[in-house]
């Protein structure tokens, strides 16, 4: 599906919270002036405050309460008449806004250098490229990401590459000893031509590097649970001319790791190639899965149209950054949004998750399907979700269904008694 919706532009999600307002038999909040705070500090008897309107009932003045103490940790305000916040109600309760911090599932974008003598300007114009056209895009988004380079590190047997700040640790100038590595970048230190491309991304990946960085191969930077697109730069001068070796290499890599690249059937990677073929037309635009096959090096092309990926002329180097601008918005707007978000933050008081419901808008328009809450993943339904650890899961099947719809919405309800018990 196509990723719309970054974090700052979802709705305000509804919230019904009677542990923070007290509901009348109208089902809008009680009237101020006739509002208690009840205290409970442990064993022992419950004592109430009286009007809060600043009169006691003997007649004196007191402040009016603005805080109330809690029951079990927990405070339970009443916060008394509130604005029209648009509420929904169940049954008696009325029902509050708040919005979730939802976020992109992660995405590893695995880029793999031929470091032979013949690719020195793609080099510097990939160093270029990566900080300024591709690491900003995902960083202005919502997308977590990770860059990992495959590639000879400086200094390199034939040509290297060394990724600087502010993606990297180093300004590169001159490159440390062992890549700066952070949260959002790695390196892979090891050396490729075109002769032996495709056959090294499959060898490396479990192959340790010479830094200690990857003792298990360039598996151990990839993450669990995220998307994977490999952009793949050669001259493709040695690489194989024959299809078939390209879709034997998409047979190897899915069974080297199914959890990390997906299925025949449901491949979770994405291939892009630069390498050396005509330029499209115009000359920065990238040759698409249903263009045919041209230049060097058919096999590696054959990957990347067997995946949905894009094909670029190595030639164009003053493109490259047109070229990464537009992968990374793609990146950016097919990665779906992730299934699971932290309970929100109320401004005042707690929320009870056992009142939590979710409210998924198709499309974006109302009026809103519920997701009711089940106990664990074991008891999931199609239209269902969870909590563990204070996140918010939603189950399987509503996953997929929320995930391939690029409009939807999803407001969270909660406090109102929902009849979900959590003993099951």
């Amino acid at each position: 599906m196509k990723y719309h919706r970054p974090m700052n532009r979802l709705p305000a999600l509804l919230l019904c919270a009677p542990l923070l307002v007290a509901c009348g038999d109208s089902g809008r909040p009680q009237d101020t002036a006739n509002a208690t705070l009840t205290t409970t500090s442990g064993p022992g008897p419950t004592s109430t405050v009286g009007p809060t309107d600043g009169t006691t009932t003997d007649g004196s003045t007191t402040e009016a309460p603005t805080t109330s103490t809690s029951t079990s940790g927990a405070p339970k305000l009443d916060l008394g008449a509130q604005p029209d916040q648009g509420e929904a109600t169940t049954g008696e309760c009325a029902a509050q806004m708040l919005e979730p911090q939802v976020q992109s599932i992660g995405v590893d974008i695995v880029v793999v250098v031929d470091t032979s003598n013949s690719m020195q300007a793609a080099i510097a114009a990939v160093e270029a490229s990566i900080n300024n056209d591709f690491a900003a895009i995902l960083g202005a988004s919502n997308v977590d990401y990770r860059v990992i380079v495959l590639g000879d590190y400086p200094p390199g047997e034939q040509l290297d590459i060394c990724i600087s700040a502010p993606l990297s640790g180093t300004d590169c100038n001159p490159p440390p000893a062992v890549p700066a590595v952070t949260e959002r970048y790695k390196h892979y230190d090891a050396i490729t031509g075109s002769g032996a491309f495709l056959a090294n991304i499959l060898a490396w990946y479990t192959a340790p590097d010479p830094h200690g960085l990857a003792p298990g191969g360039y598996r151990d930077f990839l993450r669990d649970g995220t998307r994977k697109i490999i952009l793949a730069m050669t001259d493709g001068s040695s690489a194989s001319a024959t299809d078939a070796d390209g879709d034997a290499f998409d047979a190897a890599l899915l069974a080297l790791d199914p959890p990390h690249f997906g299925t025949p059937g449901a491949r979770d990677y994405v291939f892009h190639t630069i390498i050396t073929m005509s330029p499209n037309n115009p000359p920065d635009a990238p040759w698409l899965p249903a263009d045919p096959l041209q230049g060097e090096g058919d096999s590696i092309q054959r990957v990347s149209v067997i995946t949905g990926g894009w094909r670029f002329p190595l030639s164009q180097t003053d493109s490259f950054d047109v070229l990464f601008q537009e992968i990374a918005k793609d990146v950016v707007q097919t990665t779906p949004i992730a299934c699971s978000f932290p309970i929100p933050a109320p401004p005042m008081g707690t929320i009870d998750p056992n009142t939590i419901e979710i409210d998924y808008q198709v499309g974006g328009v109302p009026p809103a399907k519920a997701f009711h809450q089940v106990v664990d993943l074991a008891s999931c339904e199609a239209d269902a979700f969870y909590i563990e650890n204070a996140t918010v899961i939603l189950c399987p099947a509503a996953c997929a269904e929320v995930q391939a719809d690029g409009a939807a919405k999803l407001d969270v309800r909660y406090g109102c008694d929902v009849g979900f018990d959590p003993a099951g």
